[in-house]
């Protein structure tokens, strides 16, 4: 599969630190994420439809993100050709948009 191919895709990543990507809404090593953009020297791009400040999570202040995750944080990409819908997997993490 080329990697243009994944862009408005959901797909599974799995990461090396997560621990620097939570302030993005990242909070785990395997996350189900959709593809906005590929690039292939720096990185991929995925959406986070809920990303809110964490310094006010009280808040209902949530915003649409783009958040670029550098390759060197990124172990494996999984896609799904015919899986519909994606289940509540326990070590998996949705970034909030996952119906």
């Amino acid at each position: 599969m080329i990697l243009d191919d994944l862009r408005g895709e959901v797909v599974l990543i799995k990461l090396r630190e997560f621990e620097q990507l939570a302030t993005f809404g990242i909070a785990s090593i395997n996350v189900y994420a959709k593809i906005v953009e590929v690039d292939e020297r720096v990185g991929i791009w995925v959406e986070n439809p809920n990303w809110s400040p964490a310094a006010a999570p009280e808040d209902d202040d949530s915003h649409l993100a783009h958040i670029l995750v550098r390759w060197e944080y990124v172990v494996g990409i999984m896609t799904f050709p015919e899986r519909e819908g994606f289940g509540e997997e326990e070590d998996i993490k949705p970034i909030g948009f996952v119906s």
